[in-house]
């Protein structure tokens, strides 16, 4: 992990818009988070939040159409990560992590679609959405606390 005086680095890979991809792209974070001795909790969250968010941008951006790029951008420093999923897509109509309706106390009704976003807000300390000159960003900060 760099030092305080040290600038932010940047890792970027791009995802094909395949679903079979999707779990490369988490190997791929757990790796670097791996690297950045990163605890087993944060590789944990950053890992789920980048499949989450690379598997939306698939599925909703691209409507499963194969053959597009899913862009990763990951930057750390010694204080927080930042992770920025992108695409080029259709944006979000509506940016809503809320919890959808449904009995927790019944395992069969819990729904399939529409926890991304709220597992997402959860877990990260920061989450934005943005959708400027035809490029879709969903930027998930997480702090990085030693101990």
């Amino acid at each position: 992990m760099p030092g305080p005086a040290q600038s932010p680095k940047t890792i970027t890979f791009l995802v094909d818009s395949k679903l079979k991809n999707v779990s490369l792209a988490g190997v791929a974070v757990r790796g670097i988070c791996s690297y950045l001795s990163l605890s087993d909790v944060d590789e944990y969250y950053l890992e789920l939040c980048v499949v989450e968010a690379v598997n939306n941008a698939i599925r909703h951006a691209y409507d499963n159409e194969e053959g597009h790029v899913v862009e990763v951008d990951i930057t750390y420093s010694s204080e927080e990560i930042v992770l920025d999923i992108s695409d080029r897509g259709k944006p979000m109509s509506l940016y809503n992590p809320a919890l959808p309706d449904y009995d927790p106390a019944d395992l069969k009704a819990l729904p399939e679609h529409g926890l991304g976003l709220y597992i997402i807000n959860t877990v990260m300390d920061q989450v934005t959405y943005t959708s400027e000159d035809n490029r879709n960003t969903l930027r998930m900060k997480k702090k990085l606390y030693r101990s």
